[in-house]
């Protein structure tokens, strides 16, 4: 019983594995997005060096 259970929930025809199947995509698109996000706030909060290179660092600002 528990074995039919388990092949009817599973089944590819269930009407849920049509939203739960691209949801691993959506996911990797959505953490990859907030990746980018952290990170250039991240390096936008960053404070340039303190010696000699200041000048340099501005220029490539």
């Amino acid at each position: 019983m528990a074995s039919a259970a388990v092949t009817a929930f599973f089944h590819p025809q269930a009407r849920w594995w049509g939203v739960v199947w691209p949801l691993p995509w959506w996911l990797a698109c959505l953490a990859a997005l907030a990746w980018a996000v952290l990170r250039a706030r991240e390096k936008a909060d960053r404070t340039p060096p303190q010696d000699s290179a200041r000048s340099d660092w501005e220029q490539a600002a």
